[in-house]
């Protein structure tokens, strides 16, 4: 939990997002419940999205949907590593707050659960949709730190990665990293560790990018998005727009 950044323990979700309504459904995969949103039949490309710690949120629902939508070759998947069991909001505010995320973590979180649990999808998606024939993956928050665990493994079968807002940004995720990454990170991450990042995205020769939001809260593409704030909803839909530009220039 040292690395977790503050806002990422202390900013509660917005709640009164409940006019939207997704475009995807609901399948079992694998045994994970799954919500996918696609366009077409046949996709040629895929997107696995790991949601932050709150959930099937409706901004993070519909991140999924313009991720599918703006770009209807992606057939766009987002697994419940949690079980039906995120991060519980009234917990989440209380007194014991910060005590309930560090279990959290630890628990339903765990990284290498995630990881397993990405892994088994993905083999189910494979079977799923044979026409894919690139996946990527994108990770909100916690959700960034388990996309950054799994496709830094050569062997996951990924062929690109992305992340927003990570609440576990590290430097030494990204010494020897095997595919291209983006990483775009808030106002709230530590600047030096997402500097530096940064810096090493912007070395390769592979698509690899790193942005700051420097006006954005950590959040501002997930659960906590106020989507009804003109300004607010213009930097989540510029943050999209970035991963939906990177996953074309990298799964194409």
């Amino acid at each position: 939990m040292d690395k977790v950044c503050e806002a990422c323990k202390t900013l509660p979700p917005i709640l009164d997002q409940d006019s939207y309504q997704e475009k995807g459904g609901y399948e079992d995969v694998n045994g994970l419940k799954c919500y996918i949103a696609a366009p077409q039949p046949t996709p040629e490309t895929g997107i696995l999205f790991v949601f932050d710690i709150f959930g099937y949120y409706k901004q993070t629902l519909q991140g999924a949907d313009i991720l599918a939508l703006t770009d209807p070759g992606h057939v766009v998947v987002m697994p419940d590593f949690f079980f039906g069991k995120p991060m519980d909001v009234k917990l989440f505010e209380s007194p014991e707050g910060k005590e309930a995320l560090g279990s959290f973590f630890q628990n339903e979180g765990d990284q290498e659960k995630a990881k397993t649990n990405a892994l088994k999808v993905l083999a189910g998606l494979k079977q799923k949709f044979p026409t894919v024939k690139k996946w990527g993956i994108f990770g909100l928050c916690w959700g960034g730190k388990a996309t950054t665990l799994i496709s830094k493994d050569a062997s996951s079968g990924f062929a690109a990665s992305a992340q927003a807002h990570p609440a576990l940004l590290d430097p030494k995720d990204f010494g020897d990293f095997p595919v291209p990454h983006l990483c775009l990170s808030s106002m709230h991450e530590n600047k030096e560790d997402a500097d530096e990042v940064n810096a090493i995205l912007g070395e390769r020769n592979d698509g690899s990018l790193g942005k700051i939001y420097p006006n954005d809260i950590h959040g501002w593409m997930g659960a906590r998005s106020n989507l009804k704030n003109e300004a607010e909803r213009e930097s989540y839909e510029k943050g999209y727009a970035d991963v939906v530009e990177f996953f074309k220039k990298t799964l194409s």
